[in-house]
This record gives structure tokens, C-alpha cells and sequence, in this order.
């Protein structure tokens, strides 16, 4: 699971809550929903900023950019290519590609200028991420913790003789139940 983007403290800081009491079925919640973040957005965010992440690419002809999962990038440390896959890889010089940090993809140089095809075709590996979870991210964490907490997910409540109605008919995807305000930050952290 990695680094969680938000931890028990945080939340109970957040909501000036003290008692403990509720610890465990909070710390199950927050567990929860740094999981779900991670998935929504498709990537870790934090864990890969010192250590390095290694991703293997299945190259199809003719693509000449590699779009890699972390991001933002913090250096690549190396790039390897192999001609079929069971052949060893071999590592690339750092003047035979170029690393676009604008959009996180490494560009091939050369001759052919693409990338050599098939399985696993290319392999690097890289740091990328934030050396902390980002202040807006860790607040809609946060607010996503506190609609789970609250159980403001559930279609209809009821509080002594007054009935609450949260139905939507926005879709049926789990994210589309999300508060707005929560959706839209996590959408500027999406892989798309």
C-alpha cells in the first residue's frame, strides 16, 4: 500500500477529536480510503519520490513516447531496451532519449526515432511523485475520511422523525457519489 496519504492523527486533528475510542474503526476507514485515492487517481502520488519505481513498457510499432504512471518526474535513472523478450536488457546512453517533465513522457532519439517493439520491450526506472502528500489532495482525503465516517454515502438516513435523501442520479461509479469539491481535486491528480 505503500506511504498512507493521510494517517489516523491527521484525521483526528482535523475534526479536533481526542477520544480514542473510535480508533479502530477509524484507522479501518482511513485505511480504506487512502487505498481508493490511490486507485481513483492511478498512481502512489509519494512513493516513489527517493525510492526508485520500475516500469516495464510493452512497445507497439511505431510509438515513439513513453508515458510513465509516476509523476510529476524527479529523474530517470535509467533506460533499458531489449530486441525480443528473452533477450537481456541493454542500458541506453541518457543522450539517446529525452525526458519531457511538462507531460512525464521520455521522447526516443535516433534514427528510426521510435521505440523498439513488443513485450517488455523498455524498462525504466525513475523517481517521481511529492515529497509530501500536496495540501489539497490531503484535504479532500480528508473530507472523503469524514463522508465515510459520517456515512453521508448512503442514499437515505434517517435522524428521529427527519428523513435525509442523498440519492443521485449522476451514474452509478462510486466516484460520481463523491462530493464535487472532493472529485475535483483528485481529478488534477488522475492518470487519464
Amino acid at each position: 500500500m505503500g506511504a498512507p496519504l493521510v494517517t489516523l492523527e491527521d484525521y483526528k486533528t482535523y475534526k479536533k477529536i481526542t477520544k480514542t475510542d473510535a480508533d479502530t474503526e477509524l484507522q479501518y476507514i482511513i485505511n480504506s480510503v487512502n487505498v481508493l485515492v490511490r486507485t481513483f487517481v492511478g498512481h502512489s502520488i509519494i512513493d516513489y519520490y527517493t525510492t526508485p519505481r520500475v516500469e516495464t513498457f510493452n512497445v507497439q510499432q511505431g510509438q515513439a513516447s513513453l508515458q510513465l504512471n509516476e509523476w510529476p518526474i524527479k529523474a530517470v535513472v535509467s533506460v533499458q531496451t531489449r530486441e525480443d523478450y528473452d533477450k537481456a536488457y541493454v542500458t541506453m546512453d541518457p543522450v539517446e532519449y529525452y525526458v519531457d517533465p511538462d507531460v512525464d513522457c521520455i521522447y526516443i532519439h535516433g534514427k528510426s526515432a521510435y521505440w523498439p517493439e513488443g513485450f517488455g520491450a523498455v524498462k525504466v526506472t525513475y523517481t517521481a511523485g511529492y515529497a509530501t502528500v500536496p495540501l489539497d489532495l490531503r484535504m479532500a482525503c480528508l473530507d472523503l475520511i469524514h463522508m465515510y465516517v459520517k456515512e453521508e454515502y448512503k442514499e437515505k438516513r434517517t435522524i428521529g422523525s427527519t428523513s435525509i435523501d442523498n440519492s443521485t442520479s449522476r451514474g452509478s461509479s462510486l466516484a460520481t457519489e463523491w462530493p464535487v469539491h472532493i472529485i475535483r481535486i483528485l481529478d488534477m491528480y488522475r492518470n487519464v
